[in-house]
This record gives structure tokens, sequence and C-alpha cells, in this order.
């Protein structure tokens, strides 16, 4: 009863502690709110099961095949079905990602560069790096990034392939606020405003490709470009504004939220199939099958011309 209060307080903010745990084999830790959160949720929900106390450390299997570290210290380590490494216990974006395979573009990404628009806590971006992609990692939120970060470092066999760009992608150049509930929260965005909020660099989709030849990566020698956006909004600015910057993509995936920005995907498929792209719309998790793919929905475009047999999507 005192961890669930002690996590009330935490989570409001009015209290700035960890969580004491005692797991029935006698390992005792403490957990950050959002850690104590997620464990508490998987065990609710019977998706976590198997806690084995060995070497100091708690050892459990999250949905079977995922396999969850936490050592004495709080730390939590999670290794996806692949092999990726996670600090960070997020079962949405864990299922999106690894379990639902959202995020697939192609078996093998050697040669690829991907734009990652609102990279989160860098899932999709190891997940594109693992499979051979260089990666142009972008996310606004601070607490995020740094995230990230941690996440990219736990994986060092994947840091070289990864440029992580703490920003904002809007139409505006300099600085805009982002608004979000929770230290650690999926759906911040520019264009919803929420409890807390930061002032962050906002620059323009076609600013930023210009910008990566200062981290040594030449855009002509990759043979594939894809852009994946996920930024609650910011799409509609990107799609509005930057027709000539979409056109240099040979994938454009796009988790469209018109809820944000009044429009729906029928504006999207105005403004991107002219260019020379086939779509097709689809719904990525039960969110956008309760909202409506009208004003929410993933949305994969590919330029014509590409052999559907060899790219598969």
């Amino acid at each position: 009863l005192w961890a669930g209060f002690k996590y009330m307080l935490i989570k409001r903010g009015l209290l700035n502690d960890e969580i004491d745990v005692l797991f029935k084999c006698g390992f005792k830790t403490g957990l950050s709110w959002e850690t104590f959160s997620q464990i508490v949720n998987l065990y609710r929900d019977g998706l976590i099961s198997g806690f084995e106390c060995k070497n100091d450390s708690i050892i459990a299997s999250v949905l079977d095949v995922i396999k969850l570290v936490i050592d004495k210290k709080g730390n939590a380590l999670l290794t996806m079905p692949d092999g990726i490494r996670l600090g960070h216990i997020d079962l949405f974006i864990i299922s999106e990602t690894w379990l639902h395979d959202i995020h697939f573009l192609n078996l093998d990404l050697n040669n690829w560069l991907v734009f990652d628009i609102g990279a989160y806590v860098g899932d999709a971006s190891l997940y594109y790096a693992k499979r051979g992609a260089t990666v142009i990692a972008v996310e606004p939120v601070p607490h995020h990034f740094q995230i990230m970060l941690k996440n990219i470092e736990l994986n060092p066999e994947l840091k070289s392939k990864i440029v992580p760009v703490n920003a904002a992608i809007s139409s505006n150049e300099g600085y805009t606020n982002i608004f979000y509930d929770n230290t650690v929260d999926g759906a911040a965005s520019i264009y919803e405003t929420k409890r807390f909020k930061d002032s962050v660099r906002s620059m323009r989709l076609s600013t930023l490709m210009n910008e990566i030849s200062n981290f040594g990566i030449n855009y002509e020698s990759f043979k594939i470009k894809a852009l994946k956006m996920d930024c609650k909004g910011c799409e509609w600015d990107v799609v509005n504004n930057e027709l000539e910057a979409l056109k240099l993509f040979d994938i454009i995936k796009i988790e469209y939220s018109g809820y944000l920005r009044n429009y729906t995907y029928e504006d999207l498929l105005a403004k991107i199939m002219p260019l020379g792209y086939k779509c097709r719309i689809w719904a990525h998790n039960e969110i956008a099958v309760k909202i409506g793919l009208s004003k929410h929905g993933t949305m994969t475009c590919i330029r014509e011309g590409f052999n559907p047999l060899t790219l598969m999507v």
C-alpha cells in the first residue's frame, strides 16, 4: 500500500525518491517510478514471468521472448529477440517495434540512410541500425534524448551507425516549446499543451538534410533513403511546406496524427501521391483503430518503380 502511495507522490513531482521493492526470492532494490509502474502493469496483465534471483540481480521473462535483468541499483536491462538492449521499460514501444514489427522496411538495410524523426528513446533507430542502416535519430524532448543516448551506449556495436540529433522538426527555424505530461511521454508534441514544457531547437527537414554533411555523412552515397516520421503533428508541416525535400526519399513512412492538426490522411495523400509515390494506410495499434484511420494511423509510401519483390513493406 505504501509503495503505491509513494509511487503517486513521485509521479506527481511531490517526492523525489525511489520505490523500495522486495521480491519473493529475497531480492531487494529501489526502482524509479517509471520502472515500478511498468513492472506492476506487466505482472498484473500476466506478461512477465519466471522471476529468478541470480548474481545480485533478478531475471525475468517479458512476453516470453524478452529478457529482463534488474540489478541491485535498480537499473533495468531488456534484451530484445534480435539482441538489442534497452535500459528503459516501455511495453508500448517494445510491442510495436519488436512484436508487431510496425517499423519494418526491409530484411536487409545495408546501404540505407534512414531519417528517424521522433526517435523517442531510440528503439526504432536501433532496430534499423541492427539491420544495417545508417540512422539520423531526431528527438526533441531532452529527457527522451538522454535515454536514447544511454540506449545507444548499451549497444556499442551499433553506435557508429546512429547520429543522434536533439531538435524538433517543424516549419520554423530557431526554438519552439514541446509539451509533455511525464518525464517519459511518448505522446509529447509541440502542437498539444500539456503539464510540462521545454524550449528546444527547431529546424526544417531540409535544414537537417543539409546539416548531415557535418557528421561526415554523404547523402548521395546511399542506395536507398527512407524517412520515418512519428512526431505527433510535425508531419503536417513537412508535407505542407517541404515537398522538394520529400521528393528526395525513396520511402516515406508516417505515423500521422491528424487529430492534432485537423487534417485527414486524404489530405496527406493529396500532397504525396502527385510526387510519384504509391501509398497504403494501415492501423499500427489499437489507438489508431479507436480514433479512426481518417485522423490517426500509419501511411507507407514507396516511390513508383521500386520492385516489390526486393522491397517488402
